[in-house]
């Protein structure tokens, strides 16, 4: 099968805007988006280099695919990829080059003519790239994005990744939230605002289950202390890229995983379904942001 992988976008100077970029034709494993800039006076850390890029939105004549603010497309590249997107050059040296690059996904694996995005005509599939240009931590930023298409593929589904930004119940306990209903679920992504720090036991969601026709479906009593644990299984190597960063970037991030294996044996099809939902015990009263990982059938 043959493969085209092109430039979208070359040597772009960063700005604060939302760029758009028609996509390619032919069916799609991936986009590749690349951020580069010099150090400011020392280290820029992840937290700040990711920071440039606010959010990633892939429409189809209007209709999301994927929807996603950039600690949350890092945290998905980690989980689909087992291991951290790369980040170049983690030294303090002022004016060094440093690069990261991101994922965009329409399947689980790359490469991979059954699970990508389907061909489309010109102008229907587009890309938006949201982005800021903070001060004081990285100067003389570049983007660079390239598309990886699949020339004559016959996909039969693809990922959809959108967000379910989740308001402060006003209380802690019980907060039930409804899901999408019609798709197959690969996971659900649960990014909190609360994790442990000093002299603190305290998650944000305490414990997570999911409900399908009110009946507990896999996740029955999901505590977030454990969840930490399954992390193992989708990241490579120990969170953190320099001391000062101190955790996992994005961080307070942990998956309720339906493909364990990745062999569609455990996915949830919430097709027919009446109703199913995420309970979410709130250790704390604040807001969650969920990001529901579908697969859509073509």
């Amino acid at each position: 099968m043959e493969f085209i992988r092109s430039s979208l976008l070359k040597d772009y100077t960063t700005a604060t805007e939302a760029k758009k970029i028609d996509l390619p034709v032919n069916p799609l494993s991936h986009l590749i988006i690349s951020l580069d800039g010099y150090n400011v006076s020392d280290e820029a850390t992840l937290a700040e280099i990711i920071a440039f890029i606010n959010k990633v939105t892939v429409t189809h004549m209007g209709v999301v695919v994927i929807d996603l603010e950039s600690e949350d497309l890092y945290a998905l590249n980690t989980y689909l990829y087992r291991q951290k997107p790369i980040l170049t050059a983690k030294v303090s040296t002022d004016n060094q080059a440093r690069c990261l690059s991101l994922i965009v996904p329409f399947g689980r694996k790359i490469f991979d003519p059954s699970e990508c995005y389907p061909a489309t005509r010109k102008g229907e599939l587009t890309l938006t790239l949201d982005t800021t240009v903070p001060s004081g931590s990285l100067d003389n930023s570049t983007l660079n994005i390239e598309a990886v298409e699949l020339v004559g593929a016959s996909p039969s589904r693809y990922l959809k990744c959108t967000p379910l930004v989740v308001a402060a119940p006003g209380a802690t306990g019980d907060n039930n939230i409804e899901l999408p209903i019609g798709n197959k679920i690969v996971c659900v992504q649960i990014r909190m605002t609360t994790f442990p720090g000093a002299s603190s036991h305290t998650y944000g969601v305490d414990v997570a289950k999911i409900l399908v026709d009110n009946k507990e479906f896999g996740y029955s009593a999901a505590r977030a202390h454990c969840l930490v644990g399954d992390n193992m299984f989708r990241i490579a190597n120990q969170p953190g890229d320099i001391a000062a960063q101190g955790a996992i970037i994005p961080p307070n991030i942990v998956w309720l995983d339906y493909d364990p294996r990745g062999d569609d044996n455990f996915l949830l099809d919430t097709a027919g379904k009446s109703s199913v939902k995420i309970r979410m015990t709130m250790g704390v009263n604040e807001a969650t942001t969920l990001v529901i990982v579908e697969l859509v059938a073509v």
